[in-house]
């Protein structure tokens, strides 16, 4: 064993002499380097820390600047150059769009810097290209169908623009809108809506208010998931759709405003407005709208009984409308290429107003006490709601792995005044008594999310995905109805129509989710773990309901086919009506 040992020890100084020599002497014939040397590295942009494929690495003899030999980085941003002769050089790496970087030397020598060098990451700075007459205009489809969930396009789709969060909703295959702008997937209302992917006070009645304060110019995509993976809330049984905002992404400072009217009294306006660099991105969305409506028409039913018919006639008329503005600024702040903070806040406020008259002609059967009389009914509506949010994004060294994290927490509030007044017409004042009628009601729910996401890819396509979530709910309605007496001449409230309901809700949840294949067959599978606590109390009547328990969720997908051409999916998934 001691000869081999002695060999190889011969051979290393033998060959840090020559390096040494030669590095002193400065050949300057690449014949006589023994080509042995190895240089490898990974090539990325500086501001996302995406590998950049394709990259060109060249090595250049650091003495007179004569290229000696190069290649290309692949798919991940990897290069490996073999067979370098040995020497001292100066590596150049460049790609179209990007500042070249040189790295000086690189010393590729027994003695030193050793005949591999590992380069590391090499983050490459993008530059802005000056161009005269040159248009680049490229349209995206307006309907992206994934795996996972569909995509409509809003940004391009102009029969919304003008309009809110309702009216592009209107547009989505699989959505619905009523007239009372009530949503519902597959004939369900039972539906989780997102904002950019994060839940929000988005619950009942609020529901609509906030979407109709949305302008659909702020509005870029809308995904609909009809059947959502672990990695969901499990709540909303239809499904979930996401609104996805506006965000500006270019270089520079950069914006634009639109304005919108029509012969009626509505118009609208919307701009956004972005500035961006290698350290920070900043953006400001605004949306302000108003919009006022008339209305009238007619209803006449006929009822059949006992041999008889009674006539209900009735003449509508009326009016609602109001002012909303919505706005959504933030800031994100590029720590490195792989770390990003971000914190973004959100306001919506506005009203509307409704007036409606309704004049009634009733003919019971038999043909008397004719009644001819009129309701009108007013009510003012006051809504704001609030959202702010802090989120972290962590890349590293593997494509696709990363970290993600957020603190999230809306609220939102609305308020109802209504008067409803009955009168007779005249020549009824004997058949019909006199009716007035007021409500208060305020709404105010408060929402508040703690988030993050694991992503770790693993070879040939498999990757895991976990993550944690709790939630914080709270709900407080306050509903109040008052009468009035014409004989005492005062206001009584009533108590079997009063009543306010106090609802909270802590989920804490964690999930798991497996996903890979191969050529045409790909696979997901998943399980969510929630412990949910509720709190339901009726301040009216006194009465309280704890609700605790624990669910697991599990979900499943597989599809099979060449993308694009023909594929056929299946999936599973366990859902919660809360």
């Amino acid at each position: 064993m001691i000869a081999p040992i002695m060999s190889r020890k011969f051979i290393l100084g033998l060959w840090t002499l020559i390096g040494v020599h030669l590095a002193a002497q400065g050949f300057s014939d690449r014949t006589q380097m023994p080509s042995i040397g190895v240089v490898t590295g990974i090539v990325v942009d500086s501001s996302s820390g995406g590998p950049i494929v394709y990259a060109s690495v060249s090595l250049a003899r650091m003495r007179d600047g004569e290229i000696i030999t190069g290649g290309i980085t692949n798919q991940e941003g990897k290069f490996h150059i073999e067979e370098i002769p040995l020497g001292i050089y100066t590596v150049h790496v460049e790609f179209i769009g990007y500042k070249k970087k040189s790295i000086s030397r690189v010393a590729l020598i027994p003695r030193g810097g050793g005949i591999e060098q590992d380069l590391g990451t090499i983050r490459l700075e993008s530059t802005v290209l000056q161009m005269s007459e040159l248009d680049v205009t490229a349209e995206r489809p307006l309907l992206t169908q994934r795996v996972d969930k569909k995509i409509f396009n809003v940004e391009n789709y102009t029969l919304s623009a003008g309009g809110t969060a309702l009216d592009a909703l209107r547009q989505v295959p699989g959505v619905d809108v009523d007239i009372d702008g009530n949503v519902s997937l597959r004939g369900s209302q039972n539906v989780n809506v997102l904002i950019d992917g994060k839940p929000s006070s988005l619950t009942g009645a609020s529901r609509k208010a906030v979407l109709d304060n949305i302008p659909a110019a702020n509005i870029q995509d809308i995904e609909v998931i009809t059947n959502p993976s672990a990695k969901y809330d499990a709540d909303g049984m239809a499904g979930i759709i996401n609104i996805v905002l506006k965000e500006n992404r270019f270089a520079g400072l950069n914006g634009g405003f639109s304005l919108g009217t029509n012969a009626d009294d509505r118009f609208n306006g919307s701009g956004q407005i972005n500035f961006r660099n290698e350290k920070i991105n900043l953006f400001t969305n605004l949306g302000f709208r108003r919009d006022n409506r008339f209305s009238s028409g007619d209803n006449y039913r006929e009822t059949f009984f006992g041999g008889g018919t009674s006539v209900l006639d009735q003449d509508i008329d009326g009016d609602r409308g109001g002012d909303n503005l919505f706005a959504k600024s933030g800031i994100e702040l590029f720590l490195d290429p792989q770390n990003t903070i971000s914190l973004s806040a959100s306001l919506n406020r506005g009203g509307r107003d409704r007036a409606r008259n309704v004049n009634s002609l009733y003919l019971p059967f038999p043909a008397f006490d004719v009644s001819e009389y009129v309701r009108e009914s007013n009510t003012d509506n006051s809504r704001q709601g609030m959202d702010v949010t802090l989120s972290y994004d962590r890349k590293f060294g593997k494509p696709k792995q990363k970290l993600t994290a957020f603190v999230n927490h809306s609220t939102n509030s609305d308020e109802d005044n209504s008067f409803y007044n009955t009168s007779a017409l005249p020549g009824s004042e004997d058949v019909v008594d006199p009716e007035q009628q007021s409500t208060i009601r305020n709404r105010q729910n408060s929402t508040t999310n703690v988030q993050a996401d694991y992503v770790h890819p693993f070879g040939q396509g498999l990757k895991l995905e976990t993550g944690y979530k709790g939630t914080l709910r709270s709900i407080d309605d306050d509903f109040v109805s008052e009468s009035y007496d014409f004989g005492s001449l005062v206001w009584n409230g009533d108590d079997s129509l009063s009543n306010r309901f106090v609802f909270a809700e802590n989920i804490q949840a964690a999930y798991a989710l497996v996903s890979g294949g191969r050529e045409r067959f790909q696979y997901q599978l998943g399980a969510r773990v929630e412990h949910v606590s509720t709190v339901s109390e009726l301040k009216t009547t006194g009465q309280r309901f704890d609700n605790p328990y624990t669910s697991i969720f599990p979900s499943g997908s597989v599809s099979f086919g060449p993308p694009r051409i023909f594929q056929i999916q299946a999936s599973y998934s366990r859902r919660i009506n809360r």
